[in-house]
């Protein structure tokens, strides 16, 4: 099979070389120019010669990017979005776990930087941007995926969390739920789904609720849950993510009560298995894929000399079978 080149894409995007080569290496086009060149390019399957490019511009064609967990299914998807978007303009980049050591993801930047990558991605990231700027004299462009705080200046990604909790909460006020229980995350993302479950609450007029800590995993949710089984007193579980949500299921299964006729339960993240339980789980879709595919895009944005704007992307309620209406108390 023929390389596709260039001159290809041009003929199919209906502009110059120029603008295809400015488009795919960061430099200045109209933003949707770009996102059709990029496009045409990913339907060709055009793929720029990297090495042939670095050795005629000194740079690395690389951009380094640092997830927290290699494991996690939303990291994966986000590495997929920006990829497609790298690759089509030419660009690799290697890919790294800090695993939530903040001490770990500072010795994985610095290698990093010694590799000359052009860009950084950094997922779920601890570390201040202040001290990053502090201890890396020449920083390249940053982009930032769910930092856990705030960073001034520096383009970043993220989900509406607290708003996305609250709706799912409604969802369940609206089938008829008045004692809903939580099973709580961890970091920022836990805190804010917290907020917007108790937020839902206070505006229905529903001062208390159970809350429980869980710890983002399959057996957090599970003993989290055993634990709510065992107070008793509420109709449904709102777990902040999927994989707690799991855990739910198995601790209703071991206690005899059926989902959701005994017990409603959602989730968070609309992880694959999420559609393929029984019966399948009511989730807030997170938009992983996208949050990439935007990092991608700000990265040559910003190497092209351009200043991305920050986003929050929405999370839509996926309603499944797993929400009925009130029913009796558990």
């Amino acid at each position: 099979m023929e390389r596709v080149t260039i001159y290809e894409v041009a003929r199919a995007a209906g502009v110059s070389v120029a603008t295809v080569s400015r488009a795919l290496n960061g430099g200045p086009v109209a933003p949707a120019t770009r996102e059709r060149v990029l496009e045409i390019a990913r339907r060709l399957g055009y793929r720029p010669d990297r090495l042939a490019q670095g050795l005629a511009t000194g740079k690395s064609r690389t951009v380094g990017v640092v997830i927290p967990d290699a494991t996690g299914p939303l990291y994966g998807q986000m590495q997929r979005g920006l990829a497609d978007v790298l690759t089509a303009a030419g660009f690799g980049y290697i890919a790294t776990e800090s695993r939530r050591d903040p001490g770990r993801e500072a010795a994985l930047l610095d290698e990093m930087l010694a590799r000359k990558v052009e860009a950084l991605v950094l997922v779920g990231s601890g570390l201040p941007v202040e001290a990053l700027r502090a201890r890396f004299s020449a920083l390249p462009p940053l982009v930032l995926i769910e930092r856990e705080g705030a960073a001034a200046g520096v383009p970043t990604y993220q989900i509406e969390n607290e708003a996305a909790a609250y709706r799912a909460t409604r969802a369940l006020l609206l089938a008829g739920h008045t004692r809903i229980a939580h099973i709580k995350g961890l970091r920022r993302a836990g805190r804010e789904r917290e907020a917007g479950f108790l937020r839902a609450l206070a505006e229905a007029g529903l001062k208390r609720a159970a809350v429980l800590a869980g710890d983002f995993t399959e057996e957090g949710g599970y003993r989290a849950a055993r634990a709510l089984l065992a107070r008793g007193g509420f109709t449904a579980i709102f777990a902040a993510n999927d994989r707690m949500a799991l855990g739910v299921y198995r601790a209703a299964f071991e206690a005899g009560l059926r989902i959701p006729e005994d017990l409603s339960v959602v989730g968070f993240d609309d992880l694959a298995f999420s559609a393929y339980l029984t019966p399948p789980l009511s989730t807030l879709r997170q938009p992983a894929y996208e949050l990439g595919r935007r990092a991608g895009e700000a990265v040559l944005s910003m190497l092209g000399g351009g200043t991305p704007e920050s986003a929050v992307l929405p999370c839509a309620f996926v309603a499944r079978a797993s929400v009925a209406r009130m029913g009796g108390a558990v």
